[in-house]
């Protein structure tokens, strides 16, 4: 499972231009499962311990002498968090100039990944979750505020 995560001032998506989603300040998380993760990775400890790691790094500033610091979490800080399914975050770009997506996880499965996801932090992490459509053509807008954009690889951060 990977993660880019950015924190944000507001963000948004929006499909054949309607809008589907948006927040305020917070965290707009792009959100890819591999092939090696497989249909069963939301039963493995690194898919809820994903969901943690990323509502629970201290990315944003605290107050008083703490405000230019990366002080608090998501949840302390009070934001919230869109999702967005990117399967491409999976490119491999060694060959060729076309990018190859055969280490993405499979759509069939991969999907319903997402949907656990998203209902996993919407349901433990006490924060205002929102999300992007799987599949679907997306425009996602956002103002990265800092900018501050973490990679999270589960494979890298809770090793099998």
């Amino acid at each position: 499972m990977r993660i880019l995560a950015q924190r944000v001032r507001h963000a948004s998506v929006s499909v054949d231009g309607s809008l589907v989603a948006s927040i305020g300040d917070g965290i707009l998380a792009l959100v890819a499962f591999g092939e090696d993760d497989g249909p069963h990775f939301a039963t493995t400890r690194a898919f809820a311990a994903m969901a943690q790691k990323l509502v629970s790094m201290r990315i944003f500033p605290g107050t008083e002498d703490r405000q230019d610091k990366f002080h608090t979490s998501l949840t302390e800080y009070g934001g919230s968090l869109l999702l967005v399914p990117q399967f491409t975050l999976y490119a491999d770009c060694r060959k060729g100039r076309r990018p190859s997506f055969t280490a993405a996880g499979n759509p069939a499965w991969a999907e319903r990944l997402f949907d656990d996801f998203v209902r996993l932090v919407d349901d433990h992490c006490h924060i205002s979750v929102s999300s992007g459509i799987f599949g679907a053509n997306m425009d996602v807008n956002l103002c990265n505020w800092g900018p501050v954009t973490i990679w999270l690889d589960s494979t890298e951060l809770f090793p099998h």
